[in-house]
C-alpha cells in the first residue's frame, strides 16, 4: 500500500501540531551555517551552492558534498528522487544528518502530516557517524533503507511502504541492515505492507537497536535477527496477522522488552498464516531476554515459540522457560495505535529496558495517565508499552486567529478552551508568536504582540496539562512590507543539456519575496498572457519567428497580498539555434536552365523539422558554356541583387551559405548565367527556432595549419589522395569539448586539379567535399564541422599534392549559453563599384588597404550584442592574385585569411567575422593590386 495508509492511520492521532516550517523570510536567506538544503523548486540547482536561498535539486547532489557536522535539510520532495547513496561520514562529536522538513499548512494534524517524499530508497555503504530521519519512501523492487558495512547508523522516524502488488515475487524490506554492520539504530519508523520483513537484522551485526516502530503487514516477519550479537527490540508495536512479528535465531543474543504484538493487520499473501507472534530458535533461547511485551493476536494463533516449543499463553510460556513474568495477553487491541483507555498496557512498561525511548512514535512525551495505575517498573513507573503512549485529549483551543496587514503589526490572543482535558488536569497555555521572540508562558486573558519585521509567520498556542500531553493550534499571520515586493525579471532563451532553444523565452523571477504576493501576470508583447503561481521561479514561452529581427516587450505583473501591484519590463529576440546533419544530407543534383528558377521545397531541404528559419547549404555549380551566379532566397519573396556562387564557364566552383526560407521550410534557386548549369546541393545543418541546438562562440580568427611552414606539425605539401590530421580543439581559444568548429580550408600550389574532402575525426559518414581547384590555383571555403574528439581530417582528391592552410573562426558550444542566429533575407550591404557600404564612395578596395563595413544597426542587424556577421564576401574580376581579411573593427589584424581571389576570377567565399564593438567588420586587401569587393549579409549571430 501507499502513502494514502499513513494518512488513514493518522486519524486517530490527538496530538496537533502548527509549525509553519520553512516561512520565507522578507529577504533572500542562505540558512543556518553547517546546513545544506535540498527543495524541489524551479531555481534548485544541483551545481549550485545548496544553500536555501539556491537549494540542491537533490538528495544525492547534498550527499556527494556534505561534511561532518553538517544537517541536510530535504523540504518537501526534492525534484529529482530515485536511489540516493550515502558514503560520506561523519565523527561521534559531529555526524552527518539528513532530516526531512515539512512545508504543510498549520491547522493540520500532527500525524496527518506526512514527511517529505523521497520517491527512492537510501543505501549507506561504508558510512559512520550518519543520522537519516522523517522521510517517506517508496519500494517495489529493492529495500527502501539498505545498511551495508556502516556503523553507528541512527534511523529515525521514517515512513516506509512497498508498493509493490500483494502477492508480488519480489521479496524487499523496509529496513535491511548487513553482517558488516553495527551500532544501528532503527527508531520510531512506520513501515508498512513490506514483501519481505519490515526491519531485518542478518549475521554478523552487532550492537543493533530496534525501538518504538511502528511494523505493520509484513509478509514475513515483522523483525527479523539472526546471528546478531546485543540486539534490543524494545517498545515496538507489531502488527502481523501472518506472523512472526519478531523472529531470532542464529545464535542471536538479544532483549526483549515492552513490545506489543497484534494480529489484526491487512490482507497480504501470507506464506505461513500460523506462525507464532514471538519466535526465539533453539540456537538463541538461552541468550535472549523477553519480558514485559503485550500480545493480542488473533483467537487460537500460537502466542510463543520458544526453543522449538509452541505455547499459547503467556502464562504457560512464564511457567514453562521463565521468562516474560510480566507479559500480557489477550489485551483486547482494536487497532495498534488506538489505545483504549484503562488498556493494561498503559503505564505499565519498564522504563529502564534497553534501548527504550522518552517519546513515542510521533514524539509524543512519556506521561502519567491518572485514569490508570501504575504498574510499570524503572525509573519511571508510567511507561506505556509499545510504539505509541496514551495522552490527554483536549477540545479545541481557541485563540490564535490568521491576521495580515503593513508592519508593524499587532495582534491579539485569547488563549483558552470550552473544556478541560479529558483527564481533568489541571491546564497552562503558552503562546509563541513564531517570530523569535520569548513565547508568552502560563498566558491567561488576552496577549498582544507587535510584528516588526515583513514575513510570514506561525502563532501557535500551546496547552499542557499537569502531566505534560499537549495540543496545539496555530495561526497565519502575515506581515506585509511597507512598498510592493520589488518586481524585476530577467528573460534569456531556454536551454537544455547544453543546447539552447533561441525561440522560446525563460522569463526567471525574484522568487524572494514570493511569501507576499498573490499573483503573477505575463504579458509576452506578442497577445500572449500567462498567469504564473507565485511559487514559481520561471515560466516559459514560445514564438513564432515569423519577422526577423523582432524584439518583444515582455511585462511581468505582480499582485500581492494587500492589493498592491508593481510592474517591471524586459526584452526579448527569437532566434535560431544550429543543428548539424550528420551525415550530411546530399539534397538535390540536376540542371538549372539558362535564367530559370529552381524551387527547393522543405522535403528536399531537410527542413520540414518544426520551426526551421534557415538551412546551411553547400552548392556546387558547374558552368555550362557561359559563366555566371547563383542566387538562393527564401521562397515567395522578390529576388535579391545578391550572388550565393559565381562560376566561370565549364568551371566547378563551390561554395557555403546560410539562407533563409519560408515558414514551410522552401526556397529559391535562381541560375544568373545565359546558360544552362549543373548544380549539387548539400544540407549541412539547420537552424530553428523551436528545436534545440548548438549556439555559437567567435574567436579572434587564427592559423591553426600550414603545411608550407609546419604550423599545426605538417610540414609540406598533401600527397596525391592523402589525408592529415589537425586538432582544432583544446586550443587558440576552442575548449576541448566544442561540438562543432568553423574552418576556413585553404588549398594551394596544387599540382593537379582535385577537391578538398573535410571529415570529423571518428565520425563515420562525415564527410563533405567544400572546394575545387584547378592546377595552380588556389580556393579558399568556409565549412562547420561537427567535433567527436576535437580534430578534423582533410583529405586531398586529387592525383598531385597540394599545401593546406586552415584558420579558425569560432566554434559551437556545449553550454548554450554562446550566440544565436538572426536569419534574414540575402541583402547586398557592400559594393565597391557602386558606392553601396562606403558612403557612397564608388572605388576599388586598394592593394593593402582596410574598408570599415558597417554591419550592426544596419539592415535589420541589432545595433549592440551582435558578435559575428554571416556574410558571403566576393572579389570581382581581379587584376591580380591575393587575399581578404575580414576581422572585428578595433581589434589587431589577424594572420588569416577570409577569401583568396586569382587573376580574372571572381571568387565568392561565406565568412563569420567577428564585429566589433561598435558594429564594424574591417576588410583589408591582401593583394598587390585594388580590387572589387562585394558584401552580402544573410544573418548574424548576436549574445543571448
Amino acid at each position: 500500500m501507499g502513502s494514502s495508509r499513513f494518512v488513514a492511520l493518522a486519524a486517530s492521532t490527538l496530538v496537533v501540531v502548527g509549525a509553519l516550517v520553512g516561512a520565507p523570510a522578507a529577504t533572500a536567506d542562505t540558512g543556518q551555517p553547517g546546513t545544506l538544503y535540498v527543495q524541489g523548486v524551479d531555481w534548485c540547482s544541483d551545481t549550485g551552492p545548496g544553500t536555501q536561498d539556491v537549494p540542491f535539486c537533490s538528495v544525492q547532489a547534498a550527499a556527494d558534498v556534505v561534511m561532518p557536522g553538517q544537517t541536510v535539510d530535504i523540504v518537501g520532495a526534492p525534484f529529482q528522487g530515485g536511489k540516493v547513496t550515502l558514503t560520506r561520514s561523519g565523527t561521534p562529536s559531529a555526524p552527518i544528518t539528513f532530516q526531512g522538513v515539512s512545508t504543510d499548512p498549520v491547522n493540520t494534524s500532527a500525524n496527518l502530516v506526512l514527511p517529505p517524499n523521497l520517491d527512492g530508497t537510501i543505501t549507506l555503504s561504508g558510512v559512520h557517524d550518519v543520522h537519516v530521519s522523517y522521510l517517506l519512501l517508496d519500494h517495489t523492487s529493492t529495500d527502501a533503507v539498505d545498511v551495508k558495512g556502516s556503523q553507528d547508523v541512527v534511523l529515525d522516524r521514517l515512513h516506509i511502504a512497498d508498493q509493490a502488488s500483494s502477492g508480488a515475487a519480489a521479496v524487499t524490506d523496509g529496513v535491511s541492515v548487513d553482517g558488516a554492520s553495527s551500532g544501528v539504530t532503527v527508531s520510531r519508523n512506520q513501515i508498512f505492507d513490506s514483501s519481505g520483513n519490515a526491519v531485518q537484522v542478518a549475521s554478523g551485526a552487532h550492537d543493533v537497536t530496534v525501538t518504538t516502530n511502528e511494523l505493520v503487514t509484513s509478509r514475513y516477519a515483522e523483525v527479523a535477527v539472526s546471528g546478531t550479537a546485543t540486539a534490543e527490540v524494545t517498545g515496538n508495536t507489531l502488527d502481523d496477522s501472518c506472523g512472526p512479528g519478531l523472529t531470532i535465531d542464529g545464535g542471536s543474543s538479544a532483549t526483549v522488552e515492552n513490545n506489543v504484538f497484534t494480529g489484526f493487520g491487512g490482507s497480504v499473501v501470507c506464506p505461513a498464516p500460523t506462525a507464532p507472534a514471538l519466535s526465539v530458535a533453539a540456537d538463541s533461547a538461552a541468550s535472549v531476554t523477553a519480558d514485559y511485551n503485550a500480545l493480542a493476536v488473533n483467537s487460537g494463533r500460537t502466542e510463543y515459540s520458544w526453543g522449538g516449543t509452541a505455547y499459547t499463553t503467556a502464562a504457560a510460556f512464564t511457567a514453562a522457560t521463565g521468562q516474560g513474568a510480566h507479559d500480557l495477553d489477550h489485551v483486547g487491541y482494536a487497532y495498534p495505535d488506538a489505545t483504549d483507555e484503562n488498556s493494561p498496557v498503559i503505564d505499565s512498561a519498564d522504563a529502564d529496558a534497553p534501548g527504550e525511548l522518552t517519546t513515542d512514535v510521533h514524539g509524543a512525551p512519556r506521561v502519567d495517565d491518572p485514569l490508570v495505575a501504575d504498574t510499570g517498573t524503572g525509573a519511571r513507573t508510567t511507561y506505556d508499552r509499545g510504539a505509541f503512549e496514551r495522552q490527554d485529549t483536549f477540545p479545541l483551543i481557541s485563540g490564535p486567529t490568521s491576521a495580515s496587514g503593513i508592519g508593524p503589526l499587532s495582534v491579539s490572543v485569547t488563549p483558552g478552551s470550552s473544556r478541560p482535558g479529558t483527564w481533568g488536569l489541571p491546564e497552562t497555555y503558552t503562546v509563541d508568536f513564531g517570530d523569535g521572540s520569548p513565547a508568552v508562558t502560563d498566558a491567561s486573558g488576552t496577549v498582544t504582540h507587535t510584528y516588526t519585521v515583513p514575513g510570514v509567520y506561525a502563532e501557535k498556542v500551546t496547552v499542557t496539562d499537569a502531566n505534560g500531553s499537549s495540543a496545539s493550534r496555530t495561526a497565519k499571520v502575515t506581515v506585509g512590507t511597507a512598498t510592493p515586493p520589488a518586481t524585476s525579471a530577467a528573460v534569456s532563451a531556454e536551454i537544455g543539456q547544453g543546447t539552447v532553444d533561441a525561440g522560446s523565452a525563460a522569463l526567471t523571477f525574484d522568487h524572494s519575496d514570493n511569501w507576499e504576493l498573490a499573483s503573477r501576470a505575463v504579458s509576452w508583447g506578442d497577445g500572449t498572457n500567462d498567469n504564473v503561481p507565485v511559487t514559481r521561479g520561471a515560466a516559459g514561452h514560445d514564438y513564432d519567428y515569423d519577422v526577423p529581427f523582432r524584439t518583444y516587450t515582455v511585462t511581468l505583473t505582480q499582485t500581492d497580498v494587500f492589493g498592491r501591484t508593481a510592474t517591471a519590463t524586459t526584452t526579448f529576440r527569437p532566434a535560431d539555434s544550429y543543428t548539424p546533419l550528420t551525415p550530411p544530407e546530399y539534397d538535390y543534383q540536376g540542371t538549372v536552365k539558362a535564367h530559370g528558377l529552381l524551387t527547393l521545397d522543405s522535403s528536399t531541404l531537410h527542413t520540414d523539422t518544426n520551426g526551421v528559419d534557415a538551412a546551411a547549404l553547400r552548392v556546387t555549380a558547374t558552368g555550362g558554356s557561359s559563366g555566371g551566379y547563383l542566387t538562393l532566397y527564401p521562397y515567395g519573396t522578390t529576388r535579391p541583387s545578391v550572388s550565393a556562387v559565381n562560376f566561370a564557364a565549364h568551371q566547378t566552383t563551390e561554395n557555403g551559405m546560410t539562407v533563409r526560407t519560408d515558414s514551410s521550410g522552401n526556397m529559391y534557386l535562381y541560375n544568373g548565367s545565359a546558360a544552362s548549369v549543373s548544380v549539387k546541393i548539400v544540407t549541412a545543418g539547420i537552424f530553428s527556432h523551436a528545436q534545440f541546438g548548438r549556439s555559437y562562440t567567435p574567436v579572434a580568427p587564427v592559423r591553426v595549419l600550414d603545411t608550407r611552414n609546419g604550423t599545426g606539425g605538417v610540414t609540406g605539401p598533401v600527397g596525391a589522395g592523402k589525408s592529415i590530421t589537425v586538432a582544432v580543439a583544446g586550443t587558440h581559444g576552442v575548449p576541448a569539448g566544442a561540438a562543432a568548429v568553423v574552418l576556413d580550408v585553404q588549398t594551394t600550389s596544387a599540382q593537379a586539379s582535385g577537391s578538398l574532402g573535410v571529415t570529423s575525426h571518428g565520425m563515420a559518414d562525415s564527410a563533405v567535399t567544400t572546394s575545387y581547384w584547378a592546377k595552380g590555383q588556389t580556393v579558399s571555403n568556409l565549412t562547420v564541422v561537427p567535433l567527436v574528439d576535437g580534430k578534423v581530417v582533410l583529405h586531398n582528391s586529387s592525383s598531385g599534392s597540394v599545401q593546406m592552410v586552415t584558420d579558425v573562426f569560432g566554434y559551437a558550444d556545449t553550454t548554450g549559453t554562446g550566440s544565436v542566429y538572426l536569419s534574414s533575407t540575402p541583402t547586398r550591404i557592400l559594393d565597391t563599384r557602386n558606392g553601396t557600404g562606403t558612403g557612397g564612395r564608388v572605388a576599388r578596395l586598394g592593394a593593402h588597404q582596410t574598408l570599415k563595413l558597417r554591419v550592426g544597426g544596419v539592415h535589420g542587424i541589432p545595433s549592440s550584442g551582435t558578435t559575428a556577421a554571416d556574410l558571403v564576401l566576393t572579389a570581382v574580376s581581379p587584376a591580380d592574385s591575393g587575399y581578404l581579411t575580414a576581422w572585428a573593427d578595433g581589434t589587431t589584424r589577424p594572420g588569416t585569411a577570409s577569401l583568396d581571389y586569382g587573376t580574372g576570377r571572381t571568387t565568392p567565399n561565406e565568412i563569420l567575422p567577428p564585429v566589433g564593438s561598435d558594429g564594424y567588420v574591417d576588410l583589408y586587401n591582401g593583394g598587390s593590386t585594388a580590387v572589387n569587393v562585394l558584401a552580402d549579409q544573410y544573418g548574424a549571430y548576436v549574445a543571448q
